[in-house]
């Protein structure tokens, strides 16, 4: 999914809005991610111990940073939206990272998203990830974060390799001024009619759509 959906009820979404990125400029964006996250890990003189990937978003930047800080261990966890009976929209767990999945008292965890918007979903798997593991330390990482929502709690850093304005927070003035694109990005692999459906407010009919919600945990109910 590409952002937190509180997004899509404060602005109506256009197709044109939409702009497919090509590979190319995509990899341009991950290796500017690549390049904060890497200086900062060798300014503190951090070992990641795993990465968590956020499914399903989060994938494709984490193997790449996975290769890149040649990080093999790899624990990905998924969270997904649900548009439910009685107008709600329900944020879920599908998995998360076990106890015991990683050594020591104090383990990094180097979190990987796609798109963050509000960040809700990001905070959701960080703070499961500070349940199950109390000192961890965390460095989160997104290819493309809201310029208005960047921040998260319990993290001790985080890096975007692209900003955006996902969530119209800024106006198109304050987006010129702050070099931010104004629009939507659709990612190389992504399916815009899911995409769309998804900024309308419409259950994407998944073909495992109703084993995915029984074999979850809820972690937020939204009244839409």
């Amino acid at each position: 999914m590409r952002c937190d959906h509180m997004s899509y009820f404060l602005t109506q979404y256009r197709k044109e809005d939409f702009r497919r990125l090509s590979w190319k400029e995509y990899d341009r964006t991950l290796e500017n991610l690549r390049r904060q996250v890497s200086s900062y890990l060798t300014k503190k003189r951090l070992k990641v111990d795993a990465i968590v990937p956020i499914l399903r978003g989060g994938a494709v930047p984490a193997n790449y940073l996975s290769y890149k800080l040649k990080i093999l261990r790899m624990l990905p966890v998924q969270y997904k939206y649900f548009y439910v009976a009685g107008g709600k929209m329900e944020l879920r767990r599908l998995s998360g990272v076990r106890r015991g999945a990683v050594e020591g008292k104090r383990p990094v965890f180097l979190v990987v998203e796609g798109n963050h918007c509000f960040g809700v979903t990001a905070q959701a798997a960080i703070d499961d990830i500070k349940k199950t593991f109390p000192k961890a330390r965390i460095v989160y990482a997104a290819d493309h974060g809201d310029y208005s929502y960047r921040k998260l709690k319990s993290v001790d850093a985080s890096f975007y390799g692209k900003l955006t304005n996902e969530t119209r927070a800024l106006t198109d003035k304050q987006c010129k001024a702050k070099g931010v694109e104004n629009g939507s990005f659709l990612f190389p692999w992504e399916n815009f009619e899911e995409e769309w459906e998804t900024v309308n407010a419409k259950q994407y009919k998944y073909q495992d759509l109703k084993e995915s919600i029984r074999h979850s945990a809820l972690k937020k109910s939204i009244k839409m």
